[in-house]
């Protein structure tokens, strides 16, 4: 019976250490830390491993990884302190008590990004590659519309007419004007071309109507994220710019001029707010967009723009590298004058590919809630710095909520921005067939 009761004992006894073992910060940290780890290159990171007493560490490949024991203050603990000298690959590894092994983690070192981070506030200008139909006027007698008629939809776009390309409007009306009969349209609709006749109205004025509005270009206020000096390239906004009528990705180029920020109309719960601005035409053009991508508009700039919050390139995040807690936004309020503001980085998404809506950022700075209330429309781009990091930019904000909006990571526009060929950012999703929408005659560019 004695026997019996030692080993009920003894076997609770087990059954608690193990327990208490699986429940201790050496054994949490061991399970919790990554077997595999991204590092930039250049950078210091800190695997907190919380064992007590001596712990021997080695790194396969010194020359690609430096790995060093390091005390936590005076509670006895040791982590690992890890330095990357090269891209590459290697193990670090690490025993207890000089002969138990510990943990291992694969350290794979990434080139490192550096940018300057942006802030300022600019102009863009998106001239379309064709004419975007935005919708259709009634003429004739018979109060209709030529272009519906032969089945043209809102949000095709017009590359060509009577075989010559069309950049304006003033390119497409003089095709119509000069031709002697029907005309002959090249379309995009969404990935694929096609050739569409028209058979124009004459009016009493004897001129050529095909009774439908395009849009040539689009222009707004954004916020650049970060200029890459090595590259003299340029990312801003964060998210892709589409037309305002038809929400169809807009493919084409344009200038970027410096702008500032003239009034503010404050955001509200339901009613989103507004920066009004104006472009700064006198200061000259400061750079060229090249691309729209979902992840923003990406280009070339000589030269870092003016008027930026911090002079020297900054480290790119990955992605793994950002954390919840406390950050800063970069933004322009008032004329050209970059300034931070506090926000708290709420929610993380977890992305092994590019994917937009990264994180949910929360404002709570108290100068930005009280002037503009929160993410107002025109802070898209808004460079989000945390530990003297470049993690990402402010797209878009919570209707419901202006204090609340989403963040993309900033590799991903890095990554679009510098390094194009390594991913197709650019999504062009196919039209879907509309109704015709018929626009007053007031509406500019009728054709």
């Amino acid at each position: 019976m004695n026997k019996g009761w030692y080993g009920m004992c003894a076997r609770l006894g087990v059954a608690a250490g193990l327990t208490w073992l699986c429940s201790s910060g050496p054994v949490t940290q061991l399970v919790s830390t990554p077997d595999e780890i991204r590092l930039p290159l250049g950078q210091r990171l800190t695997l907190d491993l919380q064992v007590p007493g001596h712990l021997q560490v080695n790194s396969s490949n010194a020359r690609v990884v430096e790995a060093q024991t390091l005390p936590v203050g005076n509670k006895g603990l040791t982590h690992v302190s890890v330095l990357s000298h090269d891209v590459g690959d290697a193990v670090v590894s690490t025993r207890i008590f000089g002969f138990l092994p510990w943990k291992a983690v694969h350290v794979n070192v990434v080139p490192r990004e550096d940018v300057i981070v942006g802030g300022q506030s600019i102009g863009v200008v998106l001239h379309s590659k064709g004419l975007i139909v935005i919708g259709f006027q009634r003429i004739g007698p018979s109060d209709g519309s030529p272009a519906a008629d032969a089945h043209i939809q809102v949000g095709d776009v017009v590359e060509a007419a009577e075989g010559h390309p069309v950049q304006s409007v003033l390119d497409l009306r003089r095709a119509v004007s000069h031709s002697s009969g029907t005309v002959q349209l090249t379309i995009r609709r969404g990935k694929e071309h096609r050739e569409v006749t028209i058979d124009p109205i004459t009016d009493t004025q004897g001129l050529k109507h095909l009774g439908m509005f395009v849009r040539e270009r689009t222009t707004g206020v954004g916020t650049l994220t970060f200029y890459d000096p090595e590259h003299h390239r340029f990312g801003a906004l964060g998210h892709l710019i589409s037309d305002a009528d038809t929400g169809q990705a807009i493919e084409g180029t344009g200038p970027v001029y410096p702008s500032e920020v003239t009034g503010l109309v404050k955001g509200a719960p339901g009613k989103p707010g507004e920066k009004r601005g104006r472009f700064v035409r006198s200061l000259g053009q400061i750079g060229n967009i090249e691309e729209n991508t979902p992840f923003g508009v990406f280009g070339s700039m000589a030269n870092a723009p003016n008027a930026g919050l911090v002079g020297k390139p900054l480290p790119v995040a990955l992605p793994e590298q950002v954390h919840k807690g406390p950050a800063e936004i970069f933004t322009v309020l008032q004329g050209q004058t970059v300034k931070s503001y506090k926000v708290e980085i709420e929610s993380l998404v977890h992305q092994d590919e590019p994917a937009i809506k990264s994180m949910v950022v929360h404002v709570t700075d108290p100068r930005l809630l009280r002037e503009a209330g929160g993410i107002v429309q025109g802070m898209s781009g808004s460079p989000i710095v945390q530990d003297g990091r470049l993690v990402g930019a402010v797209t878009h904000v919570f209707v419901s909520d202006p204090t609340r909006g989403y963040g993309v990571y900033a590799l991903w526009m890095v990554n679009a921005c510098v390094h194009p060929e390594a991913e197709d950012t650019m999504v062009q999703e196919d039209v879907p067939a509309l109704f015709p929408r018929y626009l007053n005659a007031a509406h500019a560019g009728s054709v």
